[in-house]
């Protein structure tokens, strides 16, 4: 029985070894103590800075940060350790490895566990693990830093191979993988992966459906669909502590699209949909004849930044025009050049590449699999590229985007890809499948090999060969390059010279990239004849094909995530450093001020929240009201709206050098005021103009909504000694003393927002109500007052409840599970 046991298992020690060698080696600058110059994590660090040592300092979880947007809850930055059990499995299944060795490592762990589900044999697991782990566009993510989106990617696999699992009829290990599986995934909790994986799961079981129907097996399948409905529950439970307040604060943000405003046509296009504003969404759309990129990664000149060496189109007009050869050498090696001209305006960072090969053997798949599995897979391959087309297939997704139930909350539908390019590893794995089976004969399998190859090499030519007649290699950045040209060379006719160039560089790419298509396919397809013409046994025909999915895709992947991507920590340390600006502003000795720096880009950029309490920020799901508050207001420099977000010091680029300086604001209305009239407005659209010539220290525009709350009448009262004080700072709480010898209406330099900031004078709770379109405003009795605005969402706490109990549940059932059906293995095998 041991030896039976050692036999089964070592193959699999052997795959997972060959996957930790080959992330450690693609990595390996990670042995050195290196990590990956992640741009989106910095703007991470400086998104939970605050909160973080909120924490750090005082144990209490932080519910609310004051370092972006002049305020807004934590909930999806950080809010203190996890209380998800589910945290452990996360951990375990990584061998807590190194990022990014990590998610390269788990991306091919799981889709191995696919590919055992669907018993491939041994080679084709690992290949299909290798070309699933090493597609370009996980590969970016991770250069990148979008970690949590890269996590639930790699999960995907775990995910189908649970439920397929189940319907096969092994009910009580399938159930229990899909539970943990999918209770990780939505743990890494990247909501529009999450969408997409159920989109996969919806297709699966209605294939499923459609297959037991036709086989009479429903009663099977139905009995397997309770059991992997259960293991949903069990999944989500304990992922309530996320998805219960992100599901609150989402009716706050842009993602829930509240704004009241109709001021102008844009803001009317937002009331057609209760998401994002459909034009914000679909930037990013793929394009139709882009999708070629999954054959012939240069299909669309690659990325927006790409250096080009002196064999370049425009390295030689560049020398033409009278460049100095070697002030041109330097100047391309340090220029990043826009190759890319595909169907996205605001650029890529790379192209979704799953590899010349993968696509060779999709094609084969088509023409040889006949499992009923096939369809499920095609209607994913078909649903992921509609979705990631976007806009450029606007008849069928603008009708998605109003219709599908919360699609509308997600932007970039590029990420769509993620579908496609799962199910061609799954199907090209398949395909290789079919001819090691033995089902076929060697004479039809051939036949089929030969289309496949002329299908797909054919493509390849014509894309090839043929694309300087068929395609213009013009680029949405082709404006900015002209103009950047014709300032450095000296009028536009050099500059139109040099963009020709730069298109010729870009065509001379496509012939590049797709000659070493055909050549992978050629060997791919090569290595199956020779296998089926009995020139190679199957052994080695399978090394050579992983070898070459391998090769394909990694030298594809260096050119996104190679080892100049890889930096010494101190280099990323040095990104924190504060500048002489922000030393300066630091030295005030007062708790709570805000900051606006522009300096840089505002509102695209988290990192001066490392230092400061912030006027900017950076995030996807900011709060409507402030949104409407920097479109309307704040882009505009209305001074009167930065004094009364307490806006103390701008950081603004010095003439000489455009290095930051600091300038004191002496208008900057503090933390909280009286004001002497209240002006009611009758809207919203009327309460956001008002502040356009609104004196904000000394009156407030408040909807008329609000006038029953302060009592009908209400007017506010100050004498000239009347002042509110903060006495307190902190995330969660804040605490002020006032003195006014009338009735009054306190302004708070702080967010609106209602689902869980209370009010309290002198420890009894009072109403607050929202003032100036985006601040907190209560009405304070006359005399000396003790004032308190606690943030308490119920919510958050419920949340953290059931996720706690849930978690702990869920991993004693999937333990027990895995027990029984070991335990059921061994009497099956007559072991015990």
């Amino acid at each position: 029985m041991k030896q039976n046991w050692l036999k089964a298992i070592l193959p699999h020690l052997a795959a997972i070894g060959i996957f930790l060698l080959l992330a450690t080696v693609y990595c390996s600058p990670v042995l050195e103590g290196k990590v990956v110059n992640q741009s989106d994590m910095m703007n991470v660090k400086g998104m939970v800075k605050e909160a973080k040592d909120f924490y750090e300092a005082t144990g209490e979880r932080p519910l609310w940060s004051n370092s972006m947007f002049s305020g807004m809850p934590t909930y999806v930055t950080y809010n203190g350790p996890s209380v998800n059990k589910l945290v452990y499995v996360n951990k375990l299944i990584t061998l807590n490895l190194p990022t990014p060795v990590n998610m390269l490592f788990l991306a091919m762990a799981c889709m191995y566990l696919l590919a055992c589900v669907l018993d491939f044999k041994y080679w084709i697991r690992v290949l299909g693990a290798v070309a699933f782990a090493f597609c370009s566009y996980n590969v970016i993510l991770m250069d990148v830093g979008h970690i949590t989106k890269m996590y639930d990617i790699a999960l995907m696999p775990a995910v189908l191979a649970g439920i397929i699992l189940t319907y096969r009829g092994r009910l009580i290990g399938g159930a229990a993988l899909t539970a943990v599986a999918t209770g990780v995934l939505i743990y890494n909790n990247h909501l529009q992966m999450i969408y997409y994986t159920l989109i996969m799961v919806l297709c699966l079981v209605a294939a499923a459906f459609v297959h037991a129907l036709r086989e009479k097996g429903l009663p099977q399948f139905f009995k397997a669909s309770v059991l992997l409905a259960i293991a949903g529950v069990l999944a989500v439970l304990p992922a309530m502590d996320n998805l219960l307040i992100t599901r609150e604060y989402t009716d706050y943000t842009m993602r829930g699209s509240k704004s009241e405003l109709t001021l102008d046509k844009k803001d009317v296009d937002l009331k057609k949909s209760t998401g994002l504003e459909i034009d914000y969404a679909f930037e990013w759309s793929y394009g139709p004849m882009e999708s070629f990129t999954f054959l012939i990664p240069g299909f669309a000149g690659n990325s927006s930044a790409q250096k080009l060496g002196t064999g370049s189109h425009v390295y030689e007009q560049m020398v033409s025009l009278g460049a100095p050869p070697a002030q041109v050498e330097q100047f391309m090696e340090q220029m990043k050049f826009p190759l890319y001209y595909g169907a996205q305006e605001r650029g890529t960072s790379g192209p979704v590449y799953v590899g010349a090969i993968i696509c060779f053997l999709f094609v084969l798949s088509l023409l040889l699999v006949t499992s009923w599995q096939k369809w499920w897979l095609l209607a994913i391959t078909i649903i992921g590229f509609i979705l990631a087309w976007g806009k450029n297939l606007a008849f069928i997704n603008d009708f998605l985007f109003y219709h599908l139930p919360l699609y509308n909350k997600f932007r970039a539908p590029a990420q769509a890809l993620v579908l496609p390019s799962l199910t061609f590893v799954i199907l090209g794995c398949w395909a290789l499948q079919e001819v090691a089976n033995g089902k076929h004969t060697k004479d039809a399998l051939l036949k089929k090999l030969k289309q496949a190859f002329l299908i797909t090499g054919g493509l390849v030519v014509i894309i090839g060969i043929g694309g300087s007649l068929f395609f213009n290699f013009s680029g949405h950045s082709d404006a900015s390059m002209l103009n950047y040209f014709a300032q450095m060379m000296g009028g536009e006719e050099n500059a139109k010279l040099l963009v020709r160039a730069l298109e010729k560089d870009r065509s001379s790419l496509l012939l590049k990239d797709s000659i070493r298509s055909l050549i992978f396919i050629a060997i791919a397809g090569g290595a199956i004849w020779a296998y089926l013409t009995d020139k190679l046994k199957w052994q080695t025909a399978a090394l050579v094909l992983v070898a070459a999915v391998a090769i394909d895709l990694i030298q594809v992947d260096r050119n996104y995530l190679g080892k100049d991507s890889f930096v010494d920590e101190s280099v990323l340390e040095s990104q924190l450093t504060p500048t002489q600006a922000d030393l300066q502003i630091k030295q005030d000795p007062d708790p709570y001020y805000r900051i606006l720096n522009v300096a840089t880009s505002p509102f695209d950029d988290a990192m001066p929240s490392y230092f400061h309490k912030n006027v900017g920020g950076y995030s996807p799901a900011k709060l409507w009201i402030y949104q409407d508050l920097i479109t309307h207001q704040i882009s505009k420099n209305n001074m009167q709206v930065l004094n009364m977000l307490n806006t103390k010091y701008f950081i603004v680029p010095d003439q000489k050098g455009g290095q930051p300086v600091a300038q004191r604001n002496p208008d900057a209305n503090g933390n909280a005021w009286f004001v002497n009239d209240i002006v009611w407005a009758p809207d919203a659209n009327t309460e956001m103009t008002t502040l356009d010539h609104l004196n904000t220290k000394d009156s407030a525009v408040i909807d008329k909504r609000f006038e029953s709350v302060l009592g009908n009448g209400f007017k506010p009262g100050k004498d000239s000694a009347a002042n509110i004080k903060l006495t307190k700072y902190g995330l969660n709480a804040l605490e002020y003393t006032s003195s006014n010898s009338r009735e009054g209406l306190g302004v708070f330099s702080e967010i609106y927002y209602p689902a869980g900031w209370n009010a309290y004078i002198d420890g009894k709770k009072t109403d607050i109500v929202r003032v100036d379109y985006a601040l907190r405003g209560v009405k304070i009795p006359a005399g000396q007052h003790q004032i308190t605005l606690k943030f308490e969402p119920t919510t958050f706490f419920k949340g953290q409840k059931i996720s706690a109990i849930s978690s702990s549940i869920l991993l004693i059932l999937v333990i027990a599970a895995f027990i029984w059906e070991i335990i059921a293995a061994r009497k099956n095998q007559g072991t015990i």
